[in-house]
């Protein structure tokens, strides 16, 4: 149980269905019998120095729109219009991300 409960599961619970039915399988009597290593490889480091959070990534999409209609929020040509979404909404995305024409 203890190497159950410790594993992470990265394929979530058909990988949990698929190790107990293996275990079933290969175990006779009354005690379950894992057929699976659990351990597995070390899990891989991802280079958090490249990775950004979704505010950020948002706020470099909005500016890059922004960049390419010269600041234009609401119309034909507007910002809003290229990120499917209503003006008022892309102005307060901005203002809660700190996004300022300079």
């Amino acid at each position: 149980m203890q190497k159950l409960r410790d594993y992470s599961w990265p394929g979530n619970v058909r990988e949990l269905e698929n190790v107990i039915e293996r275990a079933v399988i290969n175990s006779s009597g009354p005690r379950l019998r894992l057929a699976d290593d659990l351990a597995g490889p070390a899990p891989k480091q991802l280079a958090a120095p490249s990775l950004k959070s979704m505010q950020e990534t948002e706020k470099d999409h909005i500016l890059r729109v922004l960049d390419q209609t010269s600041w234009r929020i609401d119309g034909a040509k507007g910002a809003a219009l290229i990120l499917d979404m209503n003006p008022s909404t892309l102005r307060s995305r901005m203002r809660k991300l700190g996004i300022q024409k300079s």
